[in-house]
């Protein structure tokens, strides 16, 4: 695809009516209609095949299809299904056609067998998903030949005024000029400066215009999406007078921020009092999350712990007849909020008192003794800390419990991982999301480390009930034992 002209200063109605949310809010209302309207065909299909004391009617078959709705809308939201810029891949909206239906699928399969069982229901079902696939694949190959077609005649191209011809300004239009960014969807209509000195005359062969006043006055006659506010954020004031000035633009205002440790997922604007604020992060797990979180945690543990005494028991009488020594090893680790507490594990390993356990544990290290070697093989020292559970100290899935001042090489981990604290603002687990994605055994390495953090905080804020159960079910039928556990 060629790239846009930058220079050309087409003009454009200001109130046109196309626009990338028009193209969501149709496509998203055609995949509502197809699910209902094949409810509405299955059934009268069926008309004159089943008999009328089973026959599913065209109220259950609406109900039943409005079922599906709720599912199919959640995946694609969650999958960001509904971007005009995503109906260009016929790839990507297979697999969005495909999650969706199964989704949607499920829900009405469940519900259709549990009230309305039987062959015709069965025969009913399999009618309205290939009439609702039919349909789907009809509306998303429709409107991805008219977002191409709109395309082309440049009706979806986003139309960007550049505010202030800075460093900031620079690294603006140079990224929306690049191919990997604009791909034909984005033209600089201008790049504009309120400053007389000290000013660029041009940026990527686009010439700089002095002035706010003549971006006011292009905006009367050339349609423009969005201005792009390319200030330091230290410009607070000349930042401040010039929204004042821009207020009278229709157009989208965006303040460039180049703040890469921003999580934009938190970003919102919280007022106290009258004075307003800017969110960059927020606590986790708090609120309904955090009772269902407590909730689970000494549930989980009370049943593991009832369940797994024989084997607890076993593992004590092993460790007292192979010799001298604790039958539980307790180590401070480093908790929630950077609380230190002692962990409980059965030990493994000979007693080493200059050891303070920074430096971690080694495959074949000549300290395990040889039930030791039999329990971490099979994570059977690891069930202890279901009393740190149960005394509020840990959590079952949640971030691993590190020694304080744990090394990294020749560094402590927080010197080698700068992000290494965020994970302590959760209580640490016994298993978690990184241990089931390759990070057991010793963190040797300041990839293998930067790896277990980007995981750890992947999952404190991406928590959900549905995530932990996945991670112990994960843990349970696989996660306990391997090459990588030692």
């Amino acid at each position: 695809m060629t790239a846009p002209a930058f220079s050309r200063t087409t003009t454009a109605p200001s109130d046109s009516v196309i626009s990338h949310a028009l193209i969501n809010q149709c496509v998203r209302l055609c995949d509502v209609l197809c699910l209902a309207l094949a409810g509405i065909l299955s059934c009268l299909a069926l008309s004159g095949i089943a008999a009328s004391g089973t026959r599913i009617t065209i109220a259950q078959s609406l109900l039943l299809s409005a079922l599906a709705i709720l599912p199919y809308r959640m995946v694609g939201g969650n999958r960001r299904v509904y971007r005009w810029d995503r109906y260009h891949s016929l790839r990507w909206e297979a697999v969005d056609i495909s999650m969706g239906l199964i989704a949607g699928s499920a829900v009405i399969w469940i519900f259709a067998q549990t009230f309305h069982p039987g062959r015709d229901t069965a025969t009913w079902f399999l009618h309205w998903l290939a009439i609702a696939l039919a349909g789907i694949v009809v509306t998303r190959v429709s409107s991805h030949l008219v977002v191409r077609r709109l395309h082309r005649q440049g009706l979806l191209t986003h139309r960007i005024a550049i505010l202030g011809a800075g460093e900031e300004g620079t690294a603006a239009v140079r990224h929306l000029k690049s191919d990997r960014a604009h791909n034909g969807f984005y033209e600089i209509v201008g790049i504009f400066d309120e400053r007389t000195e000290r000013c660029a005359t041009e940026i990527a062969g686009i010439p700089v215009t002095k002035g706010i006043g003549r971006l006011i006055e292009i905006s009367r006659t050339t349609h423009i999406d969005a201005i792009i506010v390319a200030l330091p954020m230290r410009a607070q004031e000349r930042i401040s007078l010039m929204m004042q000035r821009l207020n009278s633009i229709p157009a989208e205002i965006l303040l460039l921020m180049d703040i890469s440790w921003l999580n934009v997922k938190n970003v919102q604007l919280r007022n106290m009092d009258g004075y307003s604020f800017l969110q960059v992060a927020k606590r986790p797990i708090v609120g309904a999350h955090g009772i269902l979180k407590a909730l689970e945690d000494y549930l989980v543990a009370t049943v593991a712990v009832l369940l797994c005494w024989p084997i607890m028991l076993a593992a004590a009488i092993a460790i007292r007849l192979e010799g001298p020594g604790p039958i539980l090893f307790r180590q401070r680790r480093v908790g929630f909020n950077h609380r230190e507490f002692n962990l409980l594990k059965f030990r493994s390993m000979q007693l080493d008192p200059a050891d303070d356990g920074t430096k971690g544990t080694r495959e074949n290290d000549p300290r395990v003794t040889r039930v030791g070697n039999f329990l971490r093989k099979h994570s059977i020292d690891e069930l202890p800390q279901l009393f740190n559970v149960l005394r509020g100290e840990m959590a079952v899935v949640g971030p691993r419990a590190h020694v304080p001042k744990m090394l990294v090489g020749e560094q402590i981990y927080p010197e080698a991982v700068l992000e290494y604290p965020a994970r302590h603002r959760v209580k640490p687990g016994i298993t978690g999301w990184a241990q089931i994605n390759g990070m057991r055994g010793g963190i040797h390495t300041e990839e293998k480390a930067r790896r277990g953090v980007q995981l750890d905080l992947e999952y404190v804020e991406g928590w959900s009930p549905w995530l932990d159960i996945e991670i112990m079910a994960k843990t349970l039928f696989g996660g306990l034992w391997g090459r990588s556990v030692f």
